[in-house]
């Protein structure tokens, strides 16, 4: 039997060969067969020395198989590189990160928004549904201070009754009053604040000896002084 050849069958048979050459430069293609020359290095017998040894002789003796495995090293690691999960900085040994903190020491100082209006007194009468404030026993003269800062609204000089009296608005629906007093030595719209003498403990009015008779005020509402005294 005689076989022609023609123009085309000499064509395909250079385009067979040339993919052949393109398969054979891939890298893969060499990768693999990297891999079966690994296999058939550990299997054989014939050569000294440790398996692996001898299996990384002949990868690091090789030109062309260090060439391929450096690029797959490549690839792996720019894949590991933008998929790998983050390494937390938290996830070490606790005892080789210890991180030192200085103390930082914050010194609070408590203002008190309230003060009481005798530096020393008694309690004599307590605060009652008849006996709208409390009686403070303090001496004759002592100083009078208002409660908080505020401003004197009124003042009254009398025989009866409460006898000498001023109050103090404080705002927000919050006064006080201050009764019996011997002197008083503010004016109606004076301004005060907690340091100021507003009088002088006394006996005026219905008093029965030498006290202050303190009310407080919540929007007109009276209620007990020593609560927010204490």
């Amino acid at each position: 039997m005689t076989l022609k050849l023609t123009s085309k069958h000499y064509q395909l048979a250079i385009n067979l060969s040339r993919r052949g050459r393109r398969s054979q430069k891939n890298p893969f293609n060499h990768l693999a067969g990297l891999i079966s020359q690994i296999i058939k290095l550990v299997r054989d017998k014939r050569y000294a020395g440790h398996p692996l040894s001898r299996v990384f002789r002949h990868v690091f003796e090789n030109k062309k198989a260090k060439r391929i495995l450096g690029l797959n090293l490549t690839v792996i690691a720019i894949f590991t590189g933008v998929y790998g999960v983050p390494i937390s900085a938290f996830s070490g040994n606790p005892q080789n990160e210890i991180t030192a903190l200085n103390p930082v020491i914050v010194e609070l100082t408590t203002v008190h928004s309230v003060r009481v209006p005798l530096d020393s007194f008694e309690v004599t009468q307590g605060y009652s549904f008849f006996h709208r404030g409390v009686d403070l026993n303090g001496e004759l003269g002592e100083p009078v201070y208002p409660l908080m800062d505020g401003r004197v609204e009124a003042l009254a000089y009398g025989r009866f009754s409460y006898g000498n009296y001023l109050v103090i608005n404080h705002s927000s629906g919050f006064k006080s009053l201050y009764a019996h007093l011997a002197k008083i030595v503010v004016e109606e719209g004076e301004t005060v604040d907690k340091n100021t003498v507003i009088g002088t403990v006394g006996t005026s009015g219905w008093a029965t000896g030498s006290h202050l008779h303190l009310e407080v005020y919540d929007n007109d509402q009276t209620f007990n002084p020593l609560t927010i005294l204490k």
